[in-house]
Formats: structure tokens, sequence, C-alpha cells
């Protein structure tokens, strides 16, 4: 793009830009037009101020909030509602208490894949010590190396159920805090 394209296209941007400007105040200046014909902002002297007013606004942006909160004290709104303050102490406490079952189940996974673990291992030493051992002790150290198999896919399949449960508890919780 040339400079003489992107001035010439820069003019006309701000062409456009200078007519939607224009017509965004023509209708503000019409809706004001409006409002001061109305018969009660007509006589309102707080209304004739602002329109009047030809300085900065953002210095009475205090006076402003003090005067918005009394005229909410002055109708009766609340700051905080007490049944739903309630509610949300009350959602607050539940989340916290399945935050910490969650914990403890994933502190409870863990020891069980550690019992898992050393079943395991116990099982491959029972292997290994059978295989030196006489005929009576071998027979006796394969059943027991089978026991612990046994015991591991029990103790596996728990696992599995847990770690679903898991999955499942997480779905249904929020991972932001409700505070």
């Amino acid at each position: 793009m040339t400079k003489e394209e992107f001035a010439k296209m820069k003019q006309e941007l701000e062409a456009e830009y200078l007519a939607v400007f224009k017509k965004t105040l023509s209708s503000h200046e019409v809706f004001l037009q409006r409002l001061s014909s109305h018969p009660v902002l007509s006589k309102d002297r707080n209304f004739h101020f602002f329109l009047e007013y030809d300085q900065d606004r953002s210095v009475r942006r205090k006076k402003y909030q003090r005067d918005v909160h009394w005229l909410f004290q002055k109708c009766g709104v609340k700051e905080v509602d007490d049944f739903f303050e309630q509610e949300k102490n009350f959602l607050i406490n539940c989340y916290n208490k399945i935050k910490d079952s969650c914990a403890k189940a994933d502190r409870m996974t863990r020891s069980h894949k550690n019992v898992v673990d050393n079943y395991v291992h116990t099982a491959a030493c029972l292997h290994s010590l059978a295989s030196e051992e006489p005929m009576v002790i071998k027979k006796y150290l394969l059943k027991v190396a089978k026991l612990f198999e046994k015991l591991r896919k029990v103790e596996k399949s728990n696992r599995n159920v847990r770690t679903a449960n898991k999955a499942c508890q997480e779905q249904c919780l929020p991972s932001a805090e409700l505070h």
C-alpha cells in the first residue's frame, strides 16, 4: 500500500467516523431535549444543573457514589440479602466438605496403590523363592504367591472403581472457589 492510498483510506475512515459521531451526537441532543420537555424534569433543579454543568464530572465521582448509596438506603435496598448470604455460606461449606472428602479419597487411593505395589513385589519374591526351595515348601510358596496375585487384582479393581468415582466427583465440582 502506497502512502497516497494509506492517506486516502485514513481520510475516508476519519470522515466516516466523524459522520457516525455527529449522528450519535444529534441523537443524544434529541433525547436530552425530550427529557427536558418532561413535566417533572423541566422543574428539577438537579437536572438543570446536569445540563448546564461545563466542568469535568470525574471530580464529583465520590459524591455521586455517596449519593447513590444514600438513595438505595432510603429506598430500603439492602446491600446484603440475609437469605442469599445464608445460601452462599451453606454452599461454601458444602463445597469445602466435598473438597476435603476428595482429598481424603486421594490419600486413600494412593495408599491402596502402595498396597497393590507391595503385593506385586511380595508375589514376585515368593515366586523366586519357590524356584529355589524343595517341593513341599515350593507348593506352599506358589499358593501364597497366587493369593497375593488375586489380592492385587481385587485391590486394582477396587482402585479403578474409586478412580471412576473420583472422576465423577471432579466433574460435579467446579474448579474455581466460591468465595
